[in-house]
């Protein structure tokens, strides 16, 4: 049985299966913006200017979405990706609905540029905070995608609110359970545990 997790709803507080999940903004950006921070150097004695500036661009856009906005587009209910990352946030909302999920590791949005850095520091970004991320339950997620691309926001359909009470993840090496949250892997650079 799947222990219920207490949190106020966002929206009207419907989260039923043959839903779409969707990620609006990119995952781990809160993160990398931290390492980028504490390990400035290292990277700049690792990586090209062109690489750095780039990196510094994707990390300075903001994603405002309001909830206003996201309700207009259909969004059902919400969680803002925080402490923990995606995953945290994938786990926080099935658990306060008592409701299986399926999504693709492989769809989540993030930029070339801090899977590098997470690479680099052995950070994994589906562990680390985001900052403007929100993980989105709507009835037609492409729907909604295409509503947020009008007003050039990034967002990605990721997986579907199932049936049961499991939580399955595809990715590279096939597909698997979605684990109790752990740690925000930042903490591996700043030792704040």
């Amino acid at each position: 049985m799947m222990r219920r997790i207490e949190r106020e709803p966002n929206g009207s507080g419907i989260f039923t299966p043959g839903q779409d999940l969707v990620v609006v903004g990119s995952i781990g950006k809160k993160g990398v913006k931290t390492a980028v921070e504490k390990k400035r150097a290292m990277l700049e004695s690792r990586f090209c200017a062109a690489f750095m500036r780039t990196l510094d661009q994707a990390l300075e856009e903001n994603v405002n979405v309001s909830p206003e906005l996201l309700v207009s587009l259909g969004a059902t209910e919400w969680e803002y990706v925080e402490e923990g990352g995606i995953l945290t946030a994938l786990w926080n909302l099935s658990g306060a609905y008592g409701k299986g999920i399926t999504f693709s590791l492989l769809k989540m949005p993030v930029s070339q540029e801090l899977i590098e850095v997470c690479e680099l520091f052995d950070l994994n970004p589906f562990r680390l905070r985001c900052g403007d991320c929100v993980l989105v339950a709507a009835n037609h997620g492409e729907d909604m995608v295409q509503g947020l691309a009008e007003q050039g926001i990034f967002a990605t359909v990721i997986g579907k609110v199932e049936k049961g009470i499991a939580r399955k993840m595809t990715g590279v090496g096939g597909t698997g359970y979605l684990e109790r949250p752990q740690p925000d892997e930042i903490y591996k650079l700043t030792e704040e545990v």
